[in-house]
Formats: C-alpha cells, sequence, structure tokens
C-alpha cells in the first residue's frame, strides 16, 4: 500500500480547487447521499459528487430534487452533479440558490439508462457535440468548476471519446471523467482503458 500511495495519490488541481488526493467518489443514484458522501472524505476521498441531480427539476424549484443537495460546511469542496439536455436549464440552476454553496458543477453525460437516452439526455449528448458544448458554456457563465462525466460513445461503431473530450476543454470544462464502458456496455464487463488513454492524449486538462 505504501507503494501504491507513493506512485498514485496526489493532491490533484481543478481550477482554482485543490483536492486533497485524486481518489474521487462517482455519483451514484440512491448511494450518495450527503452522510455517504462524509464518510467517503473521511476514508480519503479528495472529492465525493453528490446523486444525479435534474437541471429541469431545480429551474423549477422540485424540493424532492432539492433535498439530495443537503450539504453543510463539513463538506469541502462540493460538487454537484446535474442531469438534463437544456442549456438555459443548466445555467438557471447552477446559478440557483440550491447550489449555491457548491464549487463545482459536474455535468452527467454518460448515464446509460433507456429513459435518459429517450430524453436525449446523459450518454446520448456524446451524439450531439454542438448541444454538449452549450451546456458546459451555459455551466462556466455561472463562474463556477465546470467537469463533466461521459462515456467514449453509444456503441463500438460510435466511438467519439477524443474529438468529445477536446470538445470538453475548449468549451470550459476544468476536467473530465471518462467512464471505459460505451453505452450498450452499461455496467457489464471489463471497462477499454484504451478509451481513457486516447481521452487523455487528447486534452491538457485533467481526466480521472
Amino acid at each position: 500500500m505504501g507503494k501504491f500511495s507513493e506512485c498514485y495519490l496526489k493532491k490533484l488541481r481543478i481550477g482554482s480547487i485543490l483536492t486533497d488526493s485524486n481518489v474521487f467518489m462517482a455519483p451514484l443514484a440512491g448511494y450518495t447521499c450527503y452522510p455517504f458522501r462524509l464518510m467517503c472524505r473521511k476514508l480519503g476521498a479528495g472529492l465525493a459528487f453528490t446523486e444525479m441531480v435534474s437541471a429541469n427539476g431545480l429551474k423549477y424549484n422540485d424540493k424532492a430534487t432539492a433535498k439530495l443537495l443537503y450539504t453543510t460546511e463539513a463538506e469541502t469542496p462540493k460538487a454537484v452533479q446535474l442531469l438534463g439536455n437544456v442549456p438555459s436549464a443548466f445555467e438557471a440552476a447552477a446559478r440557483g440558490a440550491y447550489t449555491a454553496d457548491y464549487d463545482i458543477i459536474d455535468i452527467n453525460m454518460g448515464c446509460p439508462v433507456p429513459n435518459i437516452i429517450k430524453n436525449g439526455e446523459g450518454c446520448a449528448l456524446t451524439g450531439n457535440l454542438p448541444l454538449a458544448s452549450r451546456i458546459i458554456e451555459a455551466c462556466k457563465r455561472s463562474g463556477k468548476i465546470v467537469t463533466v462525466k461521459f462515456r467514449p460513445g453509444m456503441n463500438p461503431k460510435q466511438i467519439v471519446v477524443s474529438e468529445f473530450a477536446k470538445m470538453c476543454e475548449d468549451s470550459g470544462a476544468d476536467l473530465i471523467t471518462v467512464h471505459g464502458r460505451t453505452r450498450n456496455m452499461m455496467y457489464d464487463g471489463e471497462p477499454v482503458y484504451e478509451y481513457i488513454a486516447a481521452a487523455k492524449q487528447a486534452v491538457r486538462i485533467p481526466v480521472i
């Protein structure tokens, strides 16, 4: 464990924030509530993301959605993950009162769930780079740090990982997270690490 720590564990700069470590707790629907995030931070996570939160839900002041964003000063820095496909809704959510205490806006462009894909959200955005770019730019206008989580593409015949990563960087993203499975793989099988390497080679910003 000592050698592993020396080789891989280090502080990571995301925009103006320096995290305590480069090991993050991913956003997990139904799991990454406030107590769980605090536990992960105490166990060494440099950052722990909220559950996936609907940008539209925050725009329309949905109370159930807002409950997912409970936090205190004990959680610093704070990162919220937003889902949607309307740039104006993202900007409103990023600027709104519910996310006022959050330092980082993480954009979900990787969810593979059928209902999400049907709505043109999550991983569906890997097939619409212009819209994805406008969403990132809308979040950046909030003045917050912006990160993006995405998959390499919808399936092995539609791999866009390099160009999508570069688009994220060019649109203002401060960090990207690449889930090394295509949408059709869902959560099964081994991640394809070559996809993550391709993203790393395409950008200068940090890649998780």
